[in-house]
């Protein structure tokens, strides 16, 4: 996928430019202002200005503050407060991917904005909104909110604002295919952003322009204008966007047959985009290795990048959510339109009903009409109360499906918490060249089960914990076992056997549990090491979790403590550590207990650690890519019809 630049237009505040503890200050002294304010704009206003210092050092934080803003500002029907608040909010649902929401809200952001002539506020919510419908390859939609940016800037006299609308009106048109058009624009925003310097916005034009060259079969000009675009990037430090011009020259090699070039530029591409945790690019650089791959009739690796790809682009997606939004968008539009069919409607059927009664009276005898009306009047009663108790059924079944929603919402949105927090196996690579895999099956959609990486100095720190429970009991424990793993690594606590030790009393002291006595059970199982990138030790302490390292076609077990942690483990238990040195192709397995307890097969029983333990050796002269893909295929195919009984989850790494 050709990558190019839409360009966000920024609202700077003050407190953007301050350290994370001069924000957090900032943050506290206005929050003494908002609890001595009587005024609630005032309020609004202070609350506002929180969560924008906030959100450059504790988003989700900032988050609450803008609905506390909201929910005040739609009490007092405080427009600017209302618009403010939803393009926060909307901000905050667009950087986590999460599209249908982020739209939601921009939109009743921008009918308030609308109302207060809030011009600054409405060209950031429609150039989101542009940006957005565009990643959704909504190219029409995507560029009627461009025009509207275009206009705005236009209208204030502000050529910057008015320069990034042209860049990102000359991609979508790029998209739609009107590279004529395209170029126009771009010529239009490279004379202002020269005049202003605006290196990004050099960059983004020159690539825009690389894309249609290489479109038009002009590789050569293509190259030169993305040598332009990246010179640009690395003259700010934006090795963020050097991923998508890596992206770019690789697919110009891909097509000219230079695989070798076009691999190296993909997997540049990839490595960057993991730095700098950006999904978008990670999956377009999977797509560039598929592609490449395939062309090389390596159709193996193919295989496997393509399913990285489509597994990172099914969270851009969101198909329900945004036909949601279209319907909203339509409801908004049309809304004074059906009001006056309403009206209509309602005049006719009135007028209908004073003819239909005039003519019954005209054919009926005194006689009929009294006996009609009694009967008129039992079949009203019988159902008036049929239509009561129709009403509180009907009430009764939107509420329980309001409640499913808000739960399953809620729901999802704790899985994206999680994932957000899960690192990504192939951060390790540089730990284990010779490659890993992490095989993560949820029972639920959210997990008790959980992996966690850190690294202190020249040593890296991995763990498989298995938390009590699953779904979102087990997702809970699973959140408070990384941040405590966390702090401990923050505090330079270096043995694994003392992670554990302090790792127990933490969690003990968090959920509240004594010695001999827990008031919840709650704990979790887990297998934590370390590996010195010097020496190639590996440390290792479990905590009811053993590992397993095969060498030589062998399984050497290291088996664990025979305690959990926390729950009714004692604050004194200590853990036993190991101490190996690796060798060259050792492969060390990490795993949870859901893939043995698994039921099935032929006579529907646990898969067992015996068997696990032959299924590794049966598989280890496989690439990691294929173990990866070869275990899921078996445990698939042993569970069969079978429900899952418990979360699964699996990391081998080669030495």
């Amino acid at each position: 996928m050709k990558r190019s630049y839409l360009l966000l237009l920024l609202l700077f505040l003050a407190c953007f430019n301050l350290t994370t503890s001069a924000q957090k200050a900032e943050a506290d002294s206005l929050y003494k202002e908002y609890a001595k304010a009587t005024v609630d704009t005032t309020k609004i206003n202070l609350l506002l200005n929180i969560c924008y210092a906030y959100s450059q050092f504790n988003y989700v934080k900032g988050l609450g503050y803008a609905r506390e803003a909201l929910e005040l500002s739609e009490r007092i029907n405080y427009v600017k407060g209302v618009c403010k608040a939803n393009s926060f909010i909307g901000d905050y649902h667009y950087d986590q991917l999460n599209y249908s929401d982020a739209l939601k809200h921009y939109l009743k952001g921008a009918a308030a904005g609308e109302i207060n002539k809030m011009y600054m506020h409405l060209s950031n919510i429609y150039n989101k909104m542009g940006i957005i419908y565009s990643n959704q390859g909504k190219n029409d939609l995507s560029l009627k909110y461009f025009m509207k940016v275009a206009k705005i800037s236009e209208n204030q006299k502000n050529t910057k604002r008015l320069a990034i609308a042209y860049n990102n009106i000359g991609i979508t048109y790029k998209d739609l295919g009107r590279y004529s058009e395209a170029k126009k624009y771009y010529e239009k925003a490279l004379i202002q952003f020269k005049k202003n310097d605006f290196k990004v916005g050099i960059a983004s034009v020159n690539n825009g322009l690389g894309i249609i060259s290489h479109i038009l079969k002009d590789d050569e000009a293509a190259l030169k204008y993305y040598d332009i675009a990246m010179e640009n990037f690395r003259s700010i430090n934006d090795t963020a966007n050097e991923s998508g011009i890596l992206i770019n020259i690789g697919d110009v090699y891909n097509d000219k047959k230079e695989y070798k070039k076009a691999l190296d530029c993909y997997l540049k591409s990839v490595k960057v985009a993991e730095q700098n945790n950006n999904s978008d690019f990670r999956a377009d650089g999977y797509e560039g290795l598929s592609s490449v791959y395939a062309n090389m009739k390596n159709y193996e690796l193919a295989f496997y990048f393509k399913n990285r790809h489509l597994a990172l682009k099914d969270s851009i997606s969101d198909e329900d959510g945004m036909r949601q939004v279209q319907e909203m968008e339509k409801r908004l539009d049309n809304e004074k339109q059906e009001k006056e069919i309403e009206i209509l409607k309602q005049s006719q059927e009135i007028q209908s009903l004073k003819v239909k009664s005039q003519s019954e009276k005209l054919k009926r005898s005194n006689v009929i009409i009294y006996s009609v009306a009694g009967i008129l009047a039992i079949v009203l009663a019988m159902s008036f109360f049929i239509f009561k108790a129709y009403k509180e059924i009907k009430r009764t079944n939107i509420e329980l499906a309001e409640k499913k929603k808000e739960i399953q919402d809620s729901i999802n949105y704790a899985k994206r918490i999680q994932e957000a927090m899960l690192p990504d196996v192939s951060l390790l690579e540089r730990h284990f060249p010779k490659g890993g895999f992490g095989l993560f099956l949820p029972k639920d959609v959210v997990s008790g089960d959980f992996y966690w990486f850190n690294e202190l100095d020249d040593t890296v720190y991995f763990a498989v914990a298995d938390c009590t429970g699953h779904g979102v009991p087990g997702a809970f424990m699973s959140m408070i076992g990384m941040d405590k793993l966390n702090s401990l690594i923050d505090k330079k606590v270096e043995d694994v056997s003392e992670i554990l030790s302090s790792l127990n009393v933490s969690i003990k002291r968090a959920l509240k549990q004594q010695d001999g006595y827990a008031s919840t059970k709650d704990g979790l199982d887990i297998v934590l090491c370390s590996l010195n990138g010097k020496t190639n030790v590996l440390q290792y302490a479990g905590a009811n979790r053993p590992m397993w390292i095969l060498r030589n076609g062998e399984i050497v077990e290291y088996k664990p403590t025979k305690a959990s942690i926390a729950g009714y483990t004692e604050n004194s238990q200590a853990y036993t550590g190991h101490s190996v040195q690796l060798q060259s192709d050792d492969i060390v397995y990490l795993f949870s207990d859901g893939f043995a307890d698994q039921f099935g097969g032929p006579n529907k029983k646990k898969y067992m650690s015996k068997l696990l333990k032959q299924t590794f050796i049966d598989i280890h002269q496989m690439s990691m890519a294929e173990q990866e893909i070869k275990l899921k295929e078996i445990f698939n195919t042993w569970k069969g019809e079978l429900g899952q009984v418990d979360d699964v989850l699996v990391l081998g790494f080669k030495v």
